[in-house]
């Protein structure tokens, strides 16, 4: 690692310009890789003999660019240490670049450009044909690092507009009409929770999320007023809570005052809030929602009553902040007992029973292959060795904790059809061999790269797992 101590500003300088010039060549060396890659892997989808049920052509790039095999992306993503999704984008971007930008493509050879850069163009270009993509290319391409990024963004958007005016219509048509409401990683326990919806549903929410945090004040809450609309946001997914809330300050006299610290906006004579009390009062226990949390945690963490919590979908939180969400949401708990791998005896048939799949799962919350990001329990539990049935020579006890792993479809194509290779020589701990040879190790802490050298290959040779080697502990050959 380069030690700036001692330099003088002009060696600085000289070094940061030469820094630059390498990193401009180092990234834009990994988009030519990706597209080489993608070319060892093209696939032609009409030629005779094509089986899509075996290997599917995929189409990662736009107008214009060829088909890749649906394997070419997992070996990569491995190599990378990324996961096959990450290296998708990556060759889509690549193709992309190459076949749809020819201009800029040249400059990215030459190492003249930021590599996200270039991905930001061929990404906004991705929807455009491949001729409006070249007049893009075209207008775009010789003011791409020369210009601040802000100003180059305003001829980009501009050239798109240009290039295709009833496409970016329809775009901007579309972006008006899209609704949905989605929820980003926050920090420290919070999340940020956006929502594009119709302009008057979203005037009465706020109008109601105002109330009830008008309601909280008046009952004793004396936090600011942002921090009682983000409870009211919390008390209308619990509708009953709320409902009751607004039923017993129906007749407040005056709904409208803001509180004295409340910086939102003045009444504009919005939706009236008026309930009346319902006539036949509905079982309230049936309204709440019904929620399986699945954390992990330590028994040093029951014992103290301080840890980190860490759930299977979001971001690790304190054991503190979890007994405060299952308080607040005043809904009755019922805590499961955690699955011992060790008791549950394996089955004979294909299919993986719940309890198996259950105890699977809380042995790894992701799946198992190298650098796997998916971590939906609707994961293919699948077998290390393929199963065989029984009345053709299949041994007993073949569906079992020592003998499946979850996989993502994709993933689990790959090692069926894709000449991936994979073993389990012991329960949890996953050996895989990619179609040129390298290796890698995976268990839930994560995943190591072995490389292809003969160290390599000896762990491979050794990780040789038999049926019954994993369940009785007998020696199998290499």
């Amino acid at each position: 690692m380069f030690d700036p101590s001692g330099c003088t500003g002009a060696q600085l300088a000289a070094r940061v310009v030469a820094n630059e010039a390498d990193l401009r060549q180092r990234e834009c060396e990994v988009l030519v890789l990706a597209a080489g890659w993608a070319d060892l892997h093209d696939l032609d989808t009409t030629a005779t003999g094509y089986e899509p049920l075996v290997e599917r052509g995929v189409g990662y790039g736009g107008d214009g660019c060829p088909d890749v095999s649906e394997y070419a992306v997992h070996e990569l993503g491995a190599l990378r240490a990324t996961s096959s999704g990450t290296a998708e984008q990556l060759v889509a971007d690549a193709l992309d670049l190459r076949h749809r930008h020819p201009r800029l493509w040249d400059r990215i050879r030459h190492g003249e450009v930021r590599a996200w850069q270039a991905v930001h163009v061929a990404r906004a270009c991705h929807t455009l044909s491949r001729e409006a993509a070249d007049l893009v290319d075209r207008a775009v391409t010789a003011h791409l690092g020369r210009l601040p990024w802000a100003r180059f963004g305003r001829i980009l958007a501009a050239a798109i507009v240009q290039a295709d005016p009833a496409l970016a219509e329809q775009r901007a048509e579309e972006a008006r009409q899209a609704r949905g409401v989605w929820a980003y990683p926050g920090e420290d326990g919070l999340k940020t929770l956006v929502a594009k919806a119709a302009a008057g549903d979203v005037t009465f929410l706020l109008a109601t999320v105002n109330r009830l945090a008008d309601i909280l004040a008046l009952d004793g809450d004396a936090e600011p007023a942002d921090h009682r609309r983000a409870k009211a946001l919390g008390l209308l997914a619990r509708p009953a809570q709320a409902l009751q809330l607004l039923i017993d300050h129906q007749h407040d006299a005056d709904r409208s005052t803001p509180s004295p610290d409340d910086e939102s906006e003045p009444d504009d004579g919005g939706p009236s809030l008026d309930l009346s009390a319902p006539t036949e009062l509905a079982d309230v226990a049936a309204l709440r929602p019904r929620i399986v949390l699945h954390f992990h945690l330590s028994d040093t963490a029951t014992a103290t009553g301080h840890g980190v919590v860490r759930p299977e979908h979001g971001e690790p939180t304190s054991l503190q902040q979890l007994r405060t969400w299952l308080a607040e949401t005043g809904c009755p708990v019922t805590v499961r007992p955690v699955l011992d791998p060790a008791d549950l005896a394996p089955v004979d048939a294909y299919e993986t029973p719940l309890r198996l799949r259950e105890a699977l799962f809380t042995r790894h919350p992701a799946e198992v292959f190298p650098f796997g990001s998916a971590v939906a329990r609707s994961l293919d539990a699948d077998h290390s060795i393929p199963y065989r049935q029984p009345d053709h020579g299949g041994p007993p006890g073949q569906t079992g904790l020592h003998n499946l792993g979850p996989l993502a479809r994709a993933h689990h194509r790959a090692v069926t059809f894709g000449r991936w290779r994979r073993r389990q020589p012991e329960p949890g701990t996953y050996v895989f061999r990619t179609p040129h040879g390298y290796v890698f190790v995976v268990t839930n802490q994560g995943t190591l790269n072995l490389g292809c050298a003969a160290f390599a290959d000896d762990v491979w040779r050794r990780a040789h797992q038999s049926p019954t080697h994993a369940r009785t502990g007998e020696e199998s050959a290499a």
